[in-house]
């Protein structure tokens, strides 16, 4: 093949990256993993599984056998590849709620991505009509899955920041938009002494009970229900804030540091959890977290100098930053 050629194929593959976005999509919200779990399957009787016409289900399985998630076998059946298995909601790693999330709302306002371009209003809130985080309150369904897909490939990350920082001097962790408390249960898991307070809307923190609970740290965790641009709890010894700035504007982000900093007890850190910018502007995965922002809400990704501004302005010094695990860095900050 020439250097035109794969131009071209690297063109197309560009262009047409849609399709194997709703492909897995498909895969993953039918469940189709799990029913291929056990072994190879026709499309017909993967269809009479899942309530689909045997015919549409076998064409959209060849273009994903193109794309890797399954590989057709003797028989015309299909089996699971590596990739494909991680579609599976037991799979470790399972991307199965991300495939999902990124089918749906998320899918419908990236085709509006240059709606934020011309205007700076999120492409979600003018395709949908609700601000981002107001949809998914109104729409359990979504939150859900949201839910689930951000908790995918948590415990690597959170392992990772359990290694990249000393909660030993700590008492009393407040997991600031804490979500389903999957975050709070990692930290007190490797630390027995540590007891939690999760803290996000009433609404959110209706799934953390049974997290918790599943977790066996449902008796150190208190849930807090509030809104973190008004307070936050008090006298934290550590507040984390996992992937929570980067969903705001600078003001709205400079709120919620202020009143982290204003709650903080005597010696406590900020850790936040996001990904960093290079300063330079060298291609980087970050640059893709920081498109979707513009395109869901009004937030950025920010480079390690925007956060040292941002942490100042709020009262907080920048006194380290670890990358962790993929894109995520762990910046933690402490009082001027």
């Amino acid at each position: 093949m020439t250097d035109s050629h794969e131009s071209v194929e690297s063109a197309l593959k560009l262009v047409y990256g849609f399709r194997s976005t709703q492909v897995t999509y498909v895969v993953a919200k039918l469940g189709l993993a799990d029913h291929l779990a056990d072994g190879p399957l026709t499309a017909t009787e993967l269809a009479s599984r899942v309530n689909v016409k045997p015919e549409n289900l076998g064409r959209v399985l060849r273009l994903a056998a193109f794309f890797g998630v399954v590989a057709e076998v003797p028989g015309e059946r299909f089996e699971l590849t590596s990739l494909g298995r991680m579609l599976g909601t037991d799979a470790a790693g399972s991307i199965k709620a991300t495939a999902i999330m990124l089918g749906e709302e998320h899918y419908g306002a990236w085709g509006s991505l240059l709606h934020s371009v011309k205007t700076s209003e999120p492409a979600f809130e003018h395709v949908y009509g609700a601000p981002f985080f107001d949809y998914m309150a109104a729409h359990p369904d979504v939150q859900a899955t949201f839910d689930a897909a951000m908790s995918a490939g948590m415990d690597v990350m959170l392992e990772s920041l359990c290694d990249a920082y000393d909660f030993s001097g700590s008492r009393l962790v407040v997991d600031v938009g804490g979500g389903n408390g999957s975050v709070a249960a990692m930290i007190l898991g490797r630390h027995p002494h540590l007891e939690a307070v999760i803290y996000d809307q009433a609404q959110v923190l209706a799934a953390a009970e049974s997290y918790l609970t599943a977790a066996s740290v449902r008796s150190r965790c208190r849930l807090v229900p509030g809104n973190f641009f008004e307070s936050v709890p008090e006298a934290g010894d550590a507040y984390v804030l996992s992937n929570i700035i980067h969903d705001w504007d600078d003001e709205r982000a400079l709120r919620i540091l202020r009143n982290c900093r204003a709650a903080m007890a005597p010696g406590a850190a900020v850790l936040l959890l996001e990904a960093v910018l290079p300063e330079h502007g060298s291609p980087s995965v970050a640059a893709m977290a920081d498109v979707n922002m513009m395109v869901l809400l009004t937030g950025r990704e920010r480079t390690e100098k925007q956060y040292a501004a941002l942490l100042e302005a709020a009262g907080l010094r920048l006194s380290k930053v670890t990358p962790i695990w993929a894109r995520e860095s762990l910046i933690e900050a402490r009082p001027l």
